[in-house]
């Protein structure tokens, strides 16, 4: 099972939801979040307006597969200014989430070779934004998605990392390719003090398929006979 993730235009909303409803992705959730490239860059990469839906959802590899093939059609998510899709390999789910999540043929759990891509996320206090943004710029990120959130106080967290989890937060998302990843930490971690203690937390996870970059990742899609597409 996978996590895959959407990020477009707000309102590209409902189209999006259809998209995951007529695919079986009926275990999803929704928030907005805004772009942070600069408008020539963010036509490059797919992100024509500022206030984004971020939209996400469990599927198996050929519900992936298949959501892929319906933006692609429906949405046109291969020309730039509509937005980008990216997928992560899930370790383990609870029942209710294996319940609402559409069957799959292949539930084979696969070997993920070296990803092309990853997803790094950056959380810091609410108003670092713009200084993380500088700091993925100079290290050559092409843009990104900033959500807010809310930390819970968590002793433990507070402890070891020396993070007071209960403001708002600043989460910003940035998909770029696996080899510029650790620069553009390295540098934000650098830049915005995320090294000092209490200063916030930097990581990153492999994304196993993209639609909408630079460089197409994705799984090859099925073919057409292959698809049910409930129209």
């Amino acid at each position: 099972m996978k996590l895959v993730t959407v990020i477009s235009d707000y309102d590209k909303l409902s189209k999006l939801e259809d998209v995951f409803t007529r695919e079986g992705t009926n275990f999803r959730f929704s928030f907005s979040g805004f772009g942070s490239a600069e408008s020539a860059v963010l036509e490059l990469l797919g992100l024509g307006e500022n206030r984004k839906i971020v939209l996400m959802g469990i599927a198996h590899d050929d519900g992936v597969r298949r959501i892929y093939r319906r933006l692609e059609r429906d949405l046109n998510f291969l020309r730039a200014g509509t937005g980008i899709a990216f997928s992560i390999p899930l370790q383990s789910a609870s029942r209710a989430v294996l319940k609402m999540t559409a069957h799959s043929k292949n539930t084979e759990a696969k070997t993920m070779a070296d990803p092309l891509w990853e997803l790094v996320v950056v959380i810091s206090d609410r108003g670092t934004f713009e200084t993380v943004k500088k700091a993925a710029d100079l290290a050559g990120a092409r843009g990104g998605t900033l959500i807010h959130g809310l930390g819970t106080r968590a002793k433990e967290a507070e402890k070891f990392l020396g993070i007071n989890l209960q403001p708002e937060k600043d989460i910003f998302l940035i998909v770029c390719p696996a080899e510029q990843s650790k620069r553009i930490m390295g540098t934000i971690l650098e830049e915005v003090g995320l090294a000092k203690e209490g200063g916030g937390i930097c990581f990153s996870v492999p994304v196993d398929s993209a639609l909408g970059l630079s460089v197409n990742a994705a799984e090859p899609p099925l073919a057409e006979e292959e698809l049910t597409y409930g129209d």
